[in-house]
């Protein structure tokens, strides 16, 4: 299911990679694109309002443009054969973290990396890395409940990007109850600004809250995402720092509970879900850093 939604649980769905090879991704091409283009660095549909392009996050927060746009270089798209998904140099500047479902579908086996490639602007300039052969991800699980906890990847570039990566907070991560956070989607259809065979998109930007924390692995939040946004980063915030807490896999999109979307967060029937930077995933990503000579 290389695609936009899949239906995993009762009202969930997994963001997987939004991608022209599926009946429903050109679907909503299709419907996205019947409405006016919005003006250049806007979010396109009312239900995203809280995602910000980073001209009008520079505008909301004083921040000059240059600034913003060095702050958040890191968040780019990865793309591989089956679609585009969001992706993030980590640690090394040869490094990025992002879901395992954007080289696999469910237990198959997985794409190679060396297919894939990381894109990422500088200013207005596109910059492209091809990825190497080093691949991390989760061990594959077929439980449904426990796919997500599962659900990442760490991978190298085959050279270093000309960017800052985001930072590791060195101490185990803990999960606080409405606390907030700020969360970087690489690869939001939803928004214009840029564009590519499947249409418009955007880097996006927003401050949402950490809800639901079920247990250390995987969390929920009051997030808005849209399909693409998977493997997006959530950063917590400590004054200008902002260390990795998680990247987003999922999220629970129930239409009975919410028929016309943009509905306020309810657990387990309108939210967004994190894996947790924790436990095997960290460990492979500090692993992968600490041997890079591009820190």
């Amino acid at each position: 299911m290389m695609r936009n939604y899949a239906i995993v649980l009762p009202s969930f769905l997994l963001l997987w990679m939004s991608g022209s090879n599926e009946v429903s991704s050109a679907k909503m091409r299709e419907a996205t694109n019947t409405h006016p283009t919005p003006a250049i660095g806007t979010v396109a549909l009312t239900d995203a309002e809280r995602r910000m392009t980073e001209e009008i996050y520079a505008k909301v927060t004083g921040l000059s443009q240059g600034e913003v746009g060095k702050r958040f270089a890191a968040s780019g798209v990865l793309r591989c054969p089956g679609g585009a998904s969001s992706a993030q140099v980590t640690g090394a500047r040869d490094v990025i973290t992002t879901v395992a479902h954007a080289f696999r579908d469910a237990c198959k086996p997985h794409t190679s990396p060396e297919k894939c490639i990381f894109e990422y602007y500088l200013g207005a300039e596109k910059r492209i890395i091809p990825l190497s052969a080093a691949l991390w991800m989760g061990t594959c699980v077929d439980a449904a409940p426990r796919q997500g906890s599962v659900d990442w990847a760490v991978a190298r570039l085959r050279f270093p990007a000309d960017v800052t990566p985001y930072e590791i907070y060195e101490q185990p991560e803990t999960l606080v109850e409405l606390e907030r956070v700020l969360a970087v989607v690489g690869y939001d259809i939803e928004a214009t600004g840029k564009r590519d065979k499947d249409g418009p998109f955007n880097k996006t930007i927003q401050e949402c809250q950490i809800r639901d924390v079920r247990d250390w692995q995987t969390f929920e939040t009051n997030c808005e995402f849209e399909f693409g946004a998977s493997g997006s980063a959530l950063f917590r915030q400590w004054g200008r720092r902002m260390t990795l807490l998680g990247v987003v896999f999922g999220d629970y999109h129930n239409e009975e509970y919410c028929p016309r979307g943009g509905c306020e967060f309810k657990s387990r029937k309108w939210s967004s879900l994190f894996v947790t930077l924790r436990g095997e995933f960290k460990d492979r990503l500090v692993a992968a850093v600490r041997q890079s000579a591009a820190r």
